[in-house]
């Protein structure tokens, strides 16, 4: 059983606490993990909290625990993402609601607030960093829906560049597409550079989504962009590097599949809440 899984199963019903503050929520579930189960808890962290608008005194938080769990023979140790409820002197792993005749679980509709940190320079992809709204891309160049929402967002984004700036990060799915970590280094090497026209040529690649090979991957973007890459290149250091910040910050936000948006901070869960600042022409 995954460890994910085993911290999952940990918690299913309100649980009394005698205070909330984040130190005793910390220290709560570290005890209650560590009692659960066979594992040691090393660190938790609270990544993000806020109250919930329509869930009235709840709160939810966003956790990530350092596991050391013993599967099979081997120790393991494991970053798990962790989301919990918060209300008075309660605490949940699930948070359920009816609405129009509809059950909400929280869990599924809620995720981290981005950090500051997460507006950087090095993301600017488009518009200004002093822009009133701010949109968070995590992108894999391979996958189908994320073709046709970067120009939605490309074409919003230049012609309002004055109210929005646009970060992108890159999250390439190698377990659906295989070659989409080639071609997302490639694009690191075109942002770098601010090569921003041929950095979006290349989701527009003439190549299979389970391609590997890169010799046919450097072909394909040369035919797009006339320019050869080498492997190299893709594997210099501040290219490697740039896309384990990007990896931290998908793990940081609990993004688990692309396209994924944030708006002023906010998971954009239909990916369309962002056009709504747009002016009208």
């Amino acid at each position: 059983m995954k460890i994910r899984i085993l911290v999952f199963l940990l918690i299913t019903s309100f649980i009394q606490l005698n205070a909330m503050s984040n130190s005793s929520i910390k220290g709560y579930m570290k005890r209650y993990v560590e009692k659960k189960m066979n594992a040691k808890v090393m660190r938790v962290d609270i990544i993000s909290s806020y109250p919930i608008d329509d869930a009235k005194g709840w709160s939810v938080y966003f956790l990530s625990m350092r596991v050391k769990v013993k599967l099979g023979d081997t120790p393991q140790e494991a970053i798990v993402p962790q989301t919990i409820f918060v209300k008075g002197d309660r605490i949940t792993l699930k948070l359920m609601k009816k609405k129009n005749g509809k059950v909400i679980n929280y869990a599924k509709l809620l995720k981290p607030k981005v950090p500051k940190d997460a507006y950087d320079d090095a993301h600017l992809l488009l518009g200004s960093k002093d822009a009133p709204h701010k949109i968070i891309f995590f992108s894999d160049p391979l996958c189908p829906f994320c073709k046709r929402k970067v120009i939605d967002i490309v074409n919003i984004v230049e012609k309002n560049p004055k109210i929005y700036g646009l970060y992108y990060y890159h999250l390439p799915l190698t377990n659906v597409h295989p070659g989409a970590e080639i071609i997302s280094r490639a694009m690191l090497i075109f942002q770098k550079k601010g090569d921003i026209n041929n950095m979006l040529k290349l989701y527009r690649l003439f190549i299979e989504p389970n391609e590997t090979d890169i010799n046919k991957i450097f072909h394909a973007i040369k035919l797009k962009t006339g320019v050869q890459l080498t492997k190299a290149q893709i594997e210099a250091p501040e290219i490697t590097e740039a896309l384990r910040v990007d990896m931290a910050m998908r793990r940081r936000l609990q993004v688990t599949g692309t396209p994924t948006i944030f708006i002023d901070g906010k998971w954009d869960r239909t990916r369309k809440e962002f056009e709504k600042y747009a002016k009208k022409r």
